[in-house]
């Protein structure tokens, strides 16, 4: 079987082209990549004396699928050409679909591939730090539809950059603000109506406990009563607590008990570090939810501030 011609307007009613070998005067002109700086076309001029229109689609249907076959070596502008070449000559619409079609998602994995390199190394650059150039980056990514390790990296780190950047001068108000009716509230419960209740962990064995948080008359005094215990009730100076997240006191986070607590009351535990007697210790509480958690938490750190202030 001869080679495919590279002139396909030349068939006329089964006549052979004049020259076969004459580059066609109407093929459109491609847009060349530098992916395609080395990729000669798969269609070839006919070396053969008698021309068969039916014997020539074929060759240029098996050059289509073959350039489809080698994609992946960068053979794009190979596959372009085959794919004009038989569009001209009426091909079935059903092979150049795929063709066209496994183009396309070529195309595709080639951005793909480069974007998640470049993602890679936007984040041993200086930029990564910057929330602007990872919502860019963020958005570059989505665009060439990188897999969804790709976007989650990226997804998290800038939801962790915005968490942590600092906060403008109406937020700071705002969050104050925030505070201090988180602090009202939980004065409100725990000086009227018998106290707030908290849940109480032992950070020796990982028992929970239910508790009443108290605060005496004049607020100088935290009081935790732990129910069904024959222990008396623990108290300590408001002034000496400092009120933070488990997960990020060391005493807490390594002890065997808290480990002991599932994954929903570990992200809902409460860190307070305490004074009796002149002795520092820390207490666990567990809260409903991590929403509750963060108004105990904002609470007791304006509560402790307000305390001093006063003294």
């Amino acid at each position: 079987m001869g080679g495919v011609c590279a002139r396909c307007s030349d068939i006329e009613k089964g006549k052979v082209a004049p020259n076969p070998h004459a580059p066609p005067e109407d093929l459109e002109d491609h847009e060349h990549s530098d992916e395609d700086k080395d990729d000669g076309s798969e269609v070839v001029a006919s070396s053969d004396g008698e021309f068969d229109p039916n014997e020539y689609k074929q060759d240029v249907e098996d050059t289509l699928l073959a350039t489809g076959a080698n994609l992946k070596r960068g053979k794009t502008m190979a596959m372009k050409e085959a794919i004009g070449t038989a569009k001209k000559l009426g091909l079935d619409q059903t092979v150049i679909s795929n063709a066209e079609k496994q183009l396309e998602e070529h195309k595709k994995k080639q951005k793909r591939d480069a974007t998640e390199e470049e993602v890679g190394n936007f984040f041993e650059s200086k930029n990564a730090n910057e929330i602007p150039h990872t919502e860019k980056m963020l958005k570059k990514a989505e665009e060439a539809e990188c897999s969804d390790q790709v976007m989650n990296r990226l997804q998290k780190h800038l939801a962790e950059l915005v968490e942590t950047r600092p906060l403008e001068a109406d937020e700071n108000d705002q969050a104050r603000e925030y505070m201090k009716y988180s602090c009202s509230d939980f004065v409100v419960a725990a000086t009227k109506g018998g106290g707030r209740p908290v849940v109480f962990v032992n950070l020796e064995n990982g028992k929970k406990t239910a508790a009443i948080m108290s605060l005496d008359a004049p607020l100088q005094n935290l009081i935790i009563t732990i129910e069904e215990a024959e222990t008396p009730p623990l108290i300590t100076p408001i002034a000496t607590l400092t009120a933070s997240l488990a997960v990020k006191n060391a005493s807490v986070h390594t002890s065997k008990g808290f480990h002991k607590l599932d994954e929903a009351d570990i992200a809902a535990a409460v860190a307070l570090r305490h004074e009796i007697d002149n002795k520092q210790g820390v207490w666990c509480l567990v809260e409903p939810t991590q929403i509750r958690r963060d108004r105990l938490v904002e609470a007791l750190t304006i509560l402790v501030e307000s305390v001093k202030a006063l003294s």
